[in-house]
Formats: structure tokens, C-alpha cells, sequence
């Protein structure tokens, strides 16, 4: 057994779930890109394409200062478009760098999202929705 297996590799913590996420190895943005699929999927509908889109570029452009490497570009308008560029960036970054960088901007992102409706709304929006692990409420009435 090589030594290098008995080390512990590093983590991110999955915000939205309370997980940690393992971001070793050369698949670190796909693990890391996770949370905000799933953020994505669930918010949109609540919040409109347009909300999301903006929230989420408003907290890349207040992270992107200290990390060149993030890309922002205006003319993403929609989810897939953003967590496709952020994949991307992630994947090319060191995979501790890019974990870091994720936590904050999940982190602002949570932040932007309270200050526009309020932390106990923005709280009771991730865990009605999901995002904090816990089932939806009235699944059946999301089911189409």
C-alpha cells in the first residue's frame, strides 16, 4: 500500500447539505459544481432565471478581485451558462484554491440572497427547498 493513500485528502464543505465534498484528484470542479446545480435547479423556479443569474454574478464580481482566474462575463444569462464558466474556472485552478474559492462564493451568494429577503426567509428558502439536506415539502406538488 503506497503511504499517499493513508493521507487524508483534502475537502470542501458542501454548504448547502452540511457534506463535505472530496475535491482530490482531477475531479475536483465536477464535485464541487454539485452544490450549485442543485441550488440552481431549486431556486430558479422560485426566484426566476433572471434572480438567480443576477445574485449569482453579483457574487462572482464581489469574489472575482482576488482571483483572476474567475471568469465574469455579462453576457451569461442563464444558470447553465454561469455553473458551466464556474466548472470550467474550477477545473483549472488548484483544487485547494478552487475549494476555497467555492465556500466564499457560496458563502456571499447565501449573503446576497438574505440581504435581499431576509436571513430567516433565505434560511427557510434552502432547507424548504433542499439545499440543506432536508426534503422537500410537498413533493408531489413539484412533481410535472
Amino acid at each position: 500500500m503506497d503511504k499517499d493513500e493513508n493521507r487524508a485528502h483534502p475537502v470542501a464543505a458542501d454548504t448547502t447539505s452540511g457534506r463535505k465534498t472530496d475535491i482530490a484528484g482531477p475531479g475536483h470542479a465536477q464535485a464541487l459544481i454539485r452544490p450549485w446545480s442543485r441550488l440552481g435547479r431549486q431556486l430558479v423556479p422560485l426566484i426566476g432565471e433572471g434572480g438567480f443569474v443576477a445574485l449569482f454574478t453579483r457574487s462572482t464580481r464581489l469574489l472575482a478581485p482576488p482571483r483572476p482566474w474567475l471568469s465574469v462575463d455579462l453576457a451569461r444569462r442563464t444558470s447553465t451558462l454561469l455553473l458551466t464558466a464556474l466548472e470550467n474556472d474550477l477545473a483549472g485552478a488548484d483544487p485547494a484554491e478552487a475549494a476555497a474559492t467555492h465556500e466564499e462564493l457560496m458563502g456571499i451568494f447565501v449573503r446576497q440572497l438574505g440581504a435581499l429577503i431576509g436571513p430567516a426567509l433565505t434560511t427557510r428558502l434552502l432547507t424548504e427547498t433542499g439545499a440543506g439536506g432536508a426534503p422537500q415539502k410537498n413533493q408531489e406538488e413539484h412533481k410535472q
